[in-house]
């Protein structure tokens, strides 16, 4: 499937980006004594920015996070 056009309003006055973050799905397992629930995450959250008109994404490096 091609991508998709930008809008007009991208092409005259550029993107409006909003930043985002996924955050990874957590799994919690029982521990070995199988009285206490562990918690793993599966990766690292994702930073990105995210253009509120056309939905075109660009990553994003978050300071302080």
């Amino acid at each position: 499937m091609p991508p998709l056009p930008k809008p007009v309003f991208c092409k005259l006055l550029g993107h409006t980006w909003q930043c985002h973050v996924e955050d990874p799905k957590i799994v919690w397992t029982a521990s070995k004594n199988m009285c206490e629930l562990e918690q793993t995450a599966s990766e690292e959250p994702r930073f990105f920015q995210r253009c509120v008109r056309c939905g075109e994404e660009r990553p994003w490096e978050a300071k302080g996070a």
